[in-house]
């Protein structure tokens, strides 16, 4: 008890400089970005004070679990200041599509279409359907689905080994590069061509598969912002096609699983690789998408260390 800094000794702010990370700060700088556009489209957002709310609510939370591990060092409050991540990315793709319909409420979905035409001459998503069947479409939708398991699968495993610094690295990676995708999204906003050029309604027909993928699926449209049951779908689908987020984080958790040694890493790149398929074949994006997705990847993941350096020297330092 003798070397745990008492509050009356060490200030709130002091604790919170000295323990903050790049990833506290890039998940910051998005809440008070998020905070910001509801209020100034307040009359227009209709979760407008939902948004500011909470998001106040996640700065509370996320300072909290700074402070108490700074004082702590118990292993349980180090495990939940790194793994409060998880929900608050969630949380903020929820908020992003509420803002995106207000900001940019144009669907760029022809742009999209006539940029494959202009590829591939013709519509990729048409394409593979030729090589349909259920086996392929079973395994493609449960390695979709496995999006929001893989990184969570990498994250736990450096937990487990003990390697919090690696543990910080890669999370810096992926909440920066979550954190590009969703300010991406405002830029050209698409609902998929499982609305443009197929009938959503129809895709248990036309894309059948054998026990899960009914049930991956719905999964995926709640996500997604379709409630189950929604009479109107195309109209309330969040619009988060462009750039392919699946694509993007996928990447960056193969790239990171191999810079940091993961015994998954041919896992990530198995399913992964196949997951970055799924997307066009489940008629979830455009293959545009997906090259801008990948892009996006190597770009930001590159850009990710020098942003890191120089908060270090600049914030985290002072």
């Amino acid at each position: 008890m003798a070397n745990v800094p008492l509050m009356g000794q060490v200030s709130i702010s002091k604790i919170l400089r000295k323990d903050f990370l790049s990833y506290d700060i890039y998940i910051a700088c998005t809440l008070a970005m998020f905070t910001l556009l509801a209020i100034v489209y307040y009359p227009k957002v209709a979760n407008a004070s939902n948004i500011i709310s909470q998001d106040f609510l996640i700065a509370i939370v996320v300072a909290a679990l700074i402070a108490i591990n700074f004082l702590t060092k118990m292993p349980l409050a180090t495990a939940l200041r790194r793994f409060y991540v998880i929900p608050v990315i969630w949380l903020l793709y929820d908020q992003v599509h509420m803002l995106v319909r207000v900001v940019n409420p144009a669907d760029f979905d022809l742009m999209l279409i006539e940029a494959d035409r202009a590829i591939f001459g013709l519509d990729p998503t048409a394409w593979f359907s030729l090589f349909s069947n259920p086996f392929l479409t079973e395994f493609l939708q449960i390695c979709y689905f496995s999006f929001y398991i893989l990184p969570i699968m990498q994250a736990i495993e450096l937990w487990k080994r003990g390697e919090i610094d690696k543990l910080d690295v890669f999370l810096r990676a992926i909440v920066f590069c979550y954190m590009v995708s969703y300010l991406a999204y405002f830029i050209l906003p698409a609902v998929g061509p499982r609305f443009t050029l197929h009938k959503f309604d129809q895709l248990d027909v036309e894309l059948p598969g054998l026990f899960l993928t009914s049930i991956f699926r719905s999964l995926v449209e709640v996500g997604g912002g379709i409630p189950l049951g929604a009479s109107n779908p195309v109209d309330i689908v969040n619009r988060d096609c462009m750039p392919s987020g699946h694509t993007m984080l996928t990447l960056v958790n193969i790239i990171m699983a191999f810079r940091l040694n993961s015994r998954f890493k041919w896992l990530f790149v198995v399913v992964g690789g196949s997951l970055i398929i799924s997307t066009v074949y489940l008629r979830y994006h455009y293959v545009i998408d997906v090259l801008v997705g990948a892009v996006l990847a190597v770009i930001f993941l590159t850009l990710e260390p020098y942003v890191h350096r120089k908060l270090q020297n600049s914030t985290l330092r002072d």
